[in-house]
Parts: structure tokens; sequence; C-alpha cells
């Protein structure tokens, strides 16, 4: 009876000791934290979304086969990061079986409607992996090398424009109606230093006038500062061809769209030059994103006057850091 015993009293406890862990090994668990300065939120029915995305190191090309989402995420009325029901975010490790095959992680913005299982072609921020200690460290910005590294010169970049109306022939006719990004009368020196950017950019440059009322006015998109920009309505045909961004609003009831026709240019409106997602989509096109590179009131000046752009993208530009680790 005391032998019968013993061997119940061993079977009881191997039993126990099973129904803690099915294997009765215990295994690591990955984990990690995202943090993000400079993000602004996004209207997801016409922005989009942001979503984080690693990439898991294989023999074959690093394409965006290689990638595999960590969760989609939003950034709430005071500039907290949510999830996309407005939760707490943390990066969903469920996919990465080892986290020491992560070769990088980037963010990018999915647009609306957008649900495939690769990231879109707005790419926001990247960045390389880093051990830190325990933990695996990715510092993410614009300039890593599969986002826009020349985005590194955006800091020290200048801007300066002059009001002129080149399309009606005579640049100083009704200069206060046009505004080009010129140094001189004649068109020909560039008022912009922004390195140019090569087609197969996710991002390319954008030119708004702001009126008092917050009213948008495009002048349109552009890759160079040595090439006009896609824009030509409201301008005349027939006059004088400046090979710079810039814009005329010349005709009368346009834009249109429920924007008044500008008569002065120096009348309490501000300029600015932003950085923009390539691939917007729908009413996206009509707004400035938040990348701001450069911006500044109009002055009354006389024709010729060369005004000056504030260059505030170093203050603005968006940066994320992600650590992981298991335990």
């Amino acid at each position: 009876m005391i032998k019968f015993s013993i061997i119940l009293i061993l079977f009881a406890s191997i039993v126990l000791f099973s129904c803690g862990d099915d294997s009765g090994i215990v295994t690591s668990q990955n984990k990690g934290t995202l943090n993000i300065t400079g993000f602004k939120q996004l209207d997801k029915n016409v922005e989009g979304t942001y979503e984080l995305w690693a990439s898991v190191e294989t023999g074959l090309d690093h394409g965006e086969n290689a990638y595999r989402s960590l969760g989609r995420f939003a950034v709430g009325t005071s500039g907290g990061l949510t999830d996309t029901s407005g939760g707490t975010f943390t990066p969903d490790l469920g996919k990465i079986a080892n986290i020491n095959n992560i070769g990088d992680i980037i963010i990018t913005i999915q647009p609306p409607g957008y649900n495939d299982t690769i990231p879109s072609n707005i790419k926001l921020l990247g960045g390389s992996k880093q051990l830190q200690g325990s933990e695996l460290v990715f510092d993410m910005s614009m300039q890593y090398s599969d986002i826009l590294p020349i985005s590194s010169q955006f800091s020290s970049a200048q801007a300066e424009y002059i009001l002129a109306s080149p399309t009606t022939g005579t640049a100083s006719s009704q200069y206060q109606k046009g505004i080009w990004f010129t140094q001189d009368t004649a068109g020909s020196s560039l008022g912009i230093t922004l390195p140019v950017l090569p087609d197969t950019a996710e991002w390319t440059y954008q030119a708004w006038v702001k009126d008092g009322a917050d009213n948008y006015y495009n002048i349109g998109r552009f890759d160079a500062p040595n090439a006009r920009d896609n824009n030509q309505l409201c301008e005349l045909t027939g006059g004088l061809v400046w090979s710079v961004p810039g814009h005329d609003w010349l005709t009368a009831n346009c834009p249109c769209g429920g924007l008044p026709d500008i008569a002065s240019l120096n009348n309490s409106y501000s300029v600015l030059i932003t950085l923009e997602p390539r691939y917007e989509q729908g009413t996206a096109l009509g707004k400035p994103f938040y990348l701001k590179i450069f911006e500044t009131s109009i002055s009354v000046n006389p024709f010729g006057t060369v005004q000056d752009m504030t260059n505030y993208f170093s203050n603005l530009q968006p940066l994320a850091q992600v650590r992981l680790s298991s335990n």
C-alpha cells in the first residue's frame, strides 16, 4: 500500500507539471515598442493609415514581399500613438518567428481602401537594426536608403520668390496676381535650392498659396527647381514661359471650386512648399500634406522685390524608434 501511494503521488506531480504548459517547455516571447515624433493625424478616409513593417532576411531579394506587417496605427488628437480603434498600440510580432532575422523596419502610409499584404508606395520612414544590449533598436528617418536619403539636404535648402505675371507677356503688368520661385524679373535664376527628386521617389514637392480664410490655392507639383510645375490652370497662353515653378491667376472664375479669385497676393496671403506623397489620391490632392519645408507671409513690395521663405523642415520632420526584445 505504501509503494502504491508513492506511485500515485509521483503520477499526480507529473500531471500537475504538464498542465502548466502543453510541451513542458517555457518558450521566449517577442515584445516591442514604437515611439514617434513629429507625426500628425491622418484622415483615414482621405489620406490613409500608418502601417509598421519589418523585413525578414532570406536568400531572396530584399523586395516588398520580404516585409511582414507589424500593425496599423494612428495619431490621436494630442499627438499620442494609438491603434486604429483608439487603444494602445504595440508592434504585432506574431508573424516574426525570430526577431534576429529582421533586417530593417519601415513605416508607410496605406491609402484609403489599400488592403494589400505588402507595403504601399508611400514610404515615410525607415531604419536598419542595431544591437543595444539585449534589444534590437531601429532608429527611423526619411534619410534611410529605401525612403528618401536626399531629404538630408532639406534642412539647409533655401527658397526665394518674386511676385510676377510672366504669362501676360509682361511680367510686371499684373504682378500681384502671380508668384514665381526665381531671383530675377526674367525668371532666369533659380529661387529654390532643393535637390532634384527622381521619378522613382515616393515623394514630390508642391507649392501653395494660402489666403486669410485658410483657403489653399495650388501652385503646382514639381520635382526640380529648374523646371515648370504641373499646373498651368488660370494662366494665359502666349506669354513668357519661365522654367521655374510658379503660377499666375489671371483668368476670371479660376480656380473656382469654391475658392474666390485672387485680386492681389499682397492682401494677407502666405506661400508654402510641402513634401507630398506622389501617389496621393482623390481629395488628398487638394490640401497640403503636413511635411512642410518652407513657409512665409507675402509682403507688400514693388515689382522685382525678392522675398525669402523660412525653412521649417528641421523642426517638423518625423522620426521614430522601434525597440524589440525576447524574454
